[in-house]
């Protein structure tokens, strides 16, 4: 875990939508820290660039957990500049002194976090940092978290777990593969949809299934 926020500090959350940044949320507000907004970044399409979700289900999210929802349309060119841009904008507006992400284990994820923070003058928190990949679902399923798989690589993982929650039997699943049971390496990608902090569940409707190359992708709408 590493945390260099006071408590009451006014944070951002790096939110994909998935299990990682919505138990970072959860943390970082155990910690006491004052969650100004969920900031996404999303494509040319309006989807968030990570997980693929479509904004109407991450301000269906935002709206259950209380939080504004912040977007940045970004490409993997501009991602840095885009960055920078929504920092300063959240700086100004909402007075936000650091950024709150969900990153466990990679180092270049990490360095990329520390980089940028410095770049926008803020604090960093990374509150699941090298948290044992099991336990990282573990804790999103003892504490009541409701995360549905949405995404998946195809050659790595069964598409008979699009559309279903992360439970004891996925993660089993995982380990008999050989895999990350959090999906660390993108094997899966969630929408997290109830738990702690929501004020109500998130409705949705399943879609058909888009592939393309080795990746699985379910559709997610709004009901």
């Amino acid at each position: 875990m590493v945390i260099n926020s006071a408590s009451g500090q006014k944070v951002f959350v790096s939110w994909s939508g998935g299990k990682d940044s919505y138990l970072a949320l959860l943390l970082a507000a155990e910690q006491g820290l004052d969650i100004t907004c969920l900031l996404c970044f999303t494509g040319e399409d309006g989807s968030s660039r990570s997980h693929g979700l479509k904004i109407e289900m991450l301000r269906k999210q935002a709206e259950a957990l209380g939080l504004p929802l912040v977007t940045k349309e970004v490409t993997w060119e501009t991602y840095e500049q885009g960055f920078e841009e929504a920092v300063h904008y959240l700086k100004k507006e909402m007075k936000t002194t650091g950024g709150v992400f969900g990153d466990i284990n990679l180092a270049e994820h990490r360095q990329w976090v520390e980089k940028m923070s410095n770049r926008c003058a803020i604090d960093y928190n990374l509150p699941l940092w090298q948290m044992e990949e099991r336990k990282v679902s573990e804790e999103l399923i003892c504490r009541g978290g409701k995360a549905v798989v949405v995404a998946i690589r195809s050659d790595l993982v069964d598409e008979k777990w699009l559309g279903r929650f992360i439970g004891e039997d996925f993660i089993d699943y995982c380990i008999s593969k050989n895999i990350s049971p959090c999906g660390e390496g993108g094997e899966a990608h969630t929408l997290v949809v109830g738990g702690p902090l929501f004020n109500e569940a998130v409705s949705y409707i399943s879609g058909e299934i888009k592939r393309q190359d080795n990746r699985a992708l379910l559709e997610i709408s709004s009901d």
